[in-house]
């Protein structure tokens, strides 16, 4: 990594002894304006608060760099780090998180902004309880509004572990990425999901505090343009086989019941394998049967819509598909959902002694 990063660090004396609570950890790769308006938020509230801000740039080529020097100089405190070639996004994150010499750490995906007072609340979190790690609410996928702390990792895991993929909800204690870089075999994706509940396992009596509170959302300019992360093409790959390979990498304090609900959790709660995402897929030509046949011990594992679906879904002409997804969306996806729940409701009556 060290050939292909340019590494700017100006910080106080204080960060440099590692006294800092928190810093934020910004990864990013050729999104500037996205990324400008998360600094918007982002940097006030760490320099009045004393919280360490790094940015990543993974190689970008539309003027992220010269962005981030502009912001520098109102910033000097703030850490960037440039590679000169793409490495990936779970070593891009992780380098950041690991330059930090912050007690904990915050990663944080380059579309989301922080809320008004968002980091007050989170460093008085910290500084009160201490917590094992700190889950915080996001409109987009909202959990609940209820205030929980967590002792049991394994019910941690499967209530949240399908809310931690996403790259902000979490702040937890920077050796917990150092830990996980010992996980084998690495996961490529959902590095900080490896990392939360590795950690956690390690813990005799963990402390999650899940924030009922709405701390972080989508920026305007990211909805707007409806800027997701650079998994177009590689949907089935992301959330079939790396979701389930950084699930089942987790210790074996975690059953397998445990893993398996929490990959399905995803899709369940509106993730890309229910029957609306299957259609789009295939519309999009990366559902296909010969991509279910290859990688059909996550898929099953991962898909929420019933299997057989999933087979007829893959192996219909496109054409099909696309005025489902285009003529009245909505309206055809929620009678099927209602009719796939009757069925499934009607299974697991069958099965009840």
């Amino acid at each position: 990594m060290a050939e292909t990063m340019e590494f700017h660090r100006e910080v106080d004396p204080a960060c440099e002894q590692g006294t800092r609570l928190l810093t934020i950890c910004i990864p990013t790769h050729n999104r500037r304006l996205v990324l400008e308006e998360c600094l918007e938020s982002v940097l006030p509230q760490a320099d009045a608060l004393g919280v360490g801000v790094c940015v990543s740039d993974n190689g970008s080529s539309d003027g992220t760099c010269q962005a981030l020097e502009t912001l520098k100089h109102q910033y000097p405190w703030m850490q960037i780090m440039r590679h000169t070639r793409d490495i990936g996004y779970r070593d891009n994150l992780t380098g950041a998180v690991l330059s930090s010499r912050a007690r904990y750490v915050w990663p944080l995906g380059d579309k989301y902004i922080l809320c008004p007072g968002a980091l007050e609340f989170v460093v008085d979190e910290l500084v009160r309880l201490h917590p094992s790690a700190l889950v915080v609410n996001c409109p987009h996928q909202f959990v609940s509004t209820v205030e929980r702390l967590y002792s049991v990792p394994q019910l941690c895991l499967r209530e949240l572990g399908w809310y931690t993929t996403l790259c902000g909800a979490t702040v937890l204690p920077r050796q917990a990425w150092i830990d996980m870089l010992h996980v084998q075999p690495p996961s490529r994706d959902f590095p900080q999901v490896v990392a939360l509940f590795s950690y956690l396992a390690s813990l005799p009596v963990p402390q999650v505090l899940f924030s009922g509170r709405v701390l972080i959302q989508q920026g305007k300019f990211a909805r707007e343009n409806h800027v997701v992360w650079s998994w177009a093409g590689y949907c089935l790959e992301t959330w079939g086989r790396n979701w389930y390979d950084a699930v089942m990498s987790l210790p074996a304090l975690y059953s397998a019941n445990d893993k398996l609900q929490a990959v399905r959790s995803k899709s369940e709660r509106g993730g890309p394998f229910d029957v609306g995402g299957l259609v789009e897929l295939r519309v999009q030509g990366e559902l296909t049967l010969q991509r279910l046949n290859v990688d059909e011990v996550p898929l099953r594992a991962a898909v929420s819509a019933p299997w057989w679906l999933a087979v007829i879904i893959s192996v219909m002409p496109r054409w099909m598909m696309y005025p489902v997804t285009r003529v009245y969306p909505q309206r055809v996806l929620r009678a099927m959902r209602r009719r796939l729940r009757l069925l499934h409701g009607q299974q697991v009556h069958r099965s009840v002694p």
